[in-house]
């Protein structure tokens, strides 16, 4: 039943290939493609055979976020097998992160996952071991390197409910891709239950953490440019407010408890998520009462109650200064982004009831006393009263640090369950 499966899903491929042509032709990107011949060749599998590097340990990753988070285990593995690395993402932007990265050898676009495609592909580059980032389980992919006698791994692996019960309608699909799985090492118990359910032997998984917490930073690069901004304010004595990757729902709300704050001389630093909002967030900056600006304007008004940060890679910088940090996406129904940057750095964190992509770090944070939940009710109260209680603060700031110390050290582990598989194996 799952290889009828997996032939059904290369049946649909040519409508996902036309769907793909036509994206390229329809999309804005299209007109400022300028290597559309070369990623359409590595989309399916065209690549001359000589220009892929064989024998290597091929790694596969999402796109920008998943790059960056393996970057330390790449330089463990490529140390352990003494092997060159081929990294391949789902998109260009990743494919170009990982252009950056030394460990890695050579990065290219996955081929779409159609049986000739990733067959083709393998017989090219002949990989010692496919490691599977996160949750990119591509069915032909899996197979194929089954048929090439190709080990596969699973490693930092998460799956969603949702996409667990998606996956239980083809079940035996995936309980015949998941008996070729030679190891999988999970970032939490949910994850390791899922992969259960949907066939993987139990004997196979391992929970080793989220490598992401390994990157974590407490010297963020550019703490000297955040202190000089702060100094330039004259906010060195102030309480001051950093809300991180915020959405409209949460800037809205900061804005409405601006002028409240401000009685109280709190100061407000805000890092939208998405910077091309830049012209709306002006728009209703000015229609509040306070001063503001803009860091990316580099003229900000003597009397700035509001900056807004519109600039790339200074959050974590910006982190470092506050008396306390908000993390958004988790009032804004987004599920939360990073709760571990700001405590890291010993700042308590505040955050929102919508932190699902984060539950492990969101509840670690709440039980241990290092972070707050807020909603829209709460919000202005909670910052107001946690200003007023130095010593409170300095106290959920420490715990806040030291929960995010104990997130540490899933590459470790990982290296760990990787070495004993290899000896079970020879």
């Amino acid at each position: 039943m799952g290889n009828f499966l997996l032939f059904l899903t290369n049946l649909a491929f040519p409508f996902a290939a036309a769907g793909v042509l036509l994206g390229f032709l329809f999309s804005a990107r299209r007109r400022v493609l300028k290597t559309l011949k070369q990623e359409l060749k590595e989309r399916f599998a065209l690549e001359d055979p000589s220009a892929i590097i064989q024998g290597a340990l091929w790694v596969h990753c999402a796109s920008v976020g998943e790059v960056k988070s393996v970057a330390g285990l790449l330089k463990e593995l490529k140390a352990f097998y003494k092997k060159d690395i081929l990294l391949t993402t789902s998109t260009a932007a990743g494919k170009a992160e990982a252009e950056k990265n030394p460990t890695i050898t050579q990065a290219l676009l996955v081929p779409l996952d159609f049986y000739p495609n990733v067959r083709r592909f393998l017989r090219a580059a002949r990989p010692h071991r496919l490691f599977i980032v996160e949750r990119e389980i591509w069915p032909n992919m899996i197979a194929a390197c089954e048929k090439e006698n190709v080990p596969v791994i699973l490693l930092n692996a998460r799956i969603s409910r949702k996409s667990t019960k998606a996956y239980h309608y083809v079940l035996p699909l995936f309980k015949m891709l998941f008996s070729h799985v030679g190891l999988a090492c999970m970032q939490d118990q949910d994850a390791a239950r899922r992969y259960a359910s949907l066939g993987l032997p139990q004997k196979r998984i391992f929970v080793c953490g989220n490598v992401k917490y390994d990157t974590l930073n407490d010297q963020p690069a550019k703490l000297k440019e955040a202190k000089a901004l702060i100094k330039k304010l004259g906010w060195t004595q102030a309480p001051v407010l950093v809300c991180g990757s915020t959405h409209p729902q949460e800037e809205e709300l900061i804005l409405k408890n601006a002028p409240a704050w401000a009685e109280q001389g709190i100061k407000i630093i805000f890092a939208p998520r998405h910077l091309e909002r830049r012209e709306e967030i002006k728009v209703a900056l000015k229609k509040q009462p306070l001063a503001y600006g803009m860091l990316s304007d580099k003229k900000l008004p003597q009397n700035c109650a509001i900056v807004c940060a519109d600039t790339m890679g200074f959050l974590q910088s910006l982190y470092a200064c506050a008396g306390l940090a908000f993390v958004g996406g988790s009032i804004a129904p987004r599920g939360a982004h990073n709760l571990l940057e700001p405590a890291i750095l010993g700042k308590t964190v505040l955050f929102g009831k919508s932190f699902y992509n984060t539950p492990d770090t969101a509840h670690a944070l709440l039980s241990h006393g290092g972070g707050v939940l807020v909603d829209e009710n709460n919000f202005g109260a909670t910052v107001s009263r946690l200003f007023k209680e130095p010593a409170v603060l300095e106290n959920m700031a420490a715990k806040a640090r030291q929960t995010a110390l104990g997130f540490k050290g899933a590459t470790q582990k990982i290296m760990e369950a990787v070495k004993n598989y290899e000896r079970k194996s020879t």
